[in-house]
């Protein structure tokens, strides 16, 4: 695939990404002070994904979003697995391992959804660790931009009176803050009382620290545009009908979150200004 093409898909630059952040957990993965453990990931790490990250990471990308995230929701989804809840909803699940890595209970409806094309890929990768389901994983191909996905998970067997963890994870980058305020109310029509959303989103300080102009400008010109910044993002969710508890990067390395162990600083550079949160539908 050419550049130019690249530039006219609307979706591939995005769908790569996905790929990009397995190579940076395999990474993880393989350091002795690894924060996060996803031993499937070095499955998705081709040579083209290998590739991808190399030249993102030169560019001046950073890996303490994606790793603090992936630990700020398996702990977070854990908690709520052993709370009851028996629904996972991955949107824009690109290549989350979870429903292969974590000890998910066997009653687990672990759904994922996303564009045509990417979890096709995913699992032709995983094949090989097909075994290590332990829950019942639904696939789904949608544009979230779209408002067909609420119905055809409803027909996938998705109990809206039941009350579901919703994984959002990686995806608000390249979307609008409209585009995420219909989601967010999609997703409260879907749930019920005691529902837990698990979402990151870059700070907005991010678009304005000129250590990321170079990043920026590289996401841009690959067709996958960073749009999305927050200054508040616990209050933003909090006006959405969400009680939140959010997270900078810089927050937790300093402890402030009490259930999740600090990360390295490492992994919480000051330029990477980054939320994380988990909200909860009373």
């Amino acid at each position: 695939m050419t550049d130019a093409t690249r530039r006219d898909d609307g979706h591939t630059a995005v769908k790569e990404t996905g790929f990009i952040t397995a190579v940076i957990r395999a990474m993880e993965n393989e350091r002795p002070d690894a924060y996060l453990a996803d031993p499937h990931a070095a499955l998705l790490s081709t040579p083209r994904s290998r590739a991808m990250a190399e030249e993102a990471l030169a560019a001046g990308g950073t890996v303490g979003s994606v790793i603090v995230r992936g630990r700020f929701g398996d702990i977070a989804l854990g908690e709520a697995m052993d709370q009851g809840i028996t629904q996972v909803v991955c949107l824009a699940a690109g290549s989350d391992t979870r429903a292969w890595r974590l000890p998910l209970p066997s009653g687990t409806r672990f759904f994922e959804i996303d564009l045509p094309g990417q979890l096709e890929a995913k699992d032709a990768l995983l094949a090989p660790i097909a075994d290590r389901l332990t829950c019942r994983r639904v696939t789904l191909a949608e544009d979230l931009r779209e408002s067909t996905w609420p119905r055809r998970l409803k027909d996938a067997g998705y109990d809206r009176a039941k009350p579901a963890v919703w994984v959002v994870e990686g995806l608000l980058p390249y979307v609008e803050t409209g585009h995420f305020t219909r989601l967010l109310t999609h997703i409260e029509e879907m749930s019920s009382p005691g529902s837990v959303l698990l979402v990151d989103a870059p700070h907005a300080a991010y678009f304005t620290d000129p250590a990321n102009a170079r990043f920026l400008a590289f996401m841009k010109a690959r067709g996958s545009a960073f749009r999305l910044g927050l200054e508040d993002f616990g209050g933003f969710l909090n006006r959405c009908g969400w009680q939140a508890e959010a997270y900078t990067l810089r927050q937790l390395a300093a402890g402030a979150c009490p259930w999740v162990p600090a990360p390295p600083e490492r992994l919480c550079p000051p330029r990477d200004h980054h939320w994380v949160a988990r909200a909860r539908l009373a």
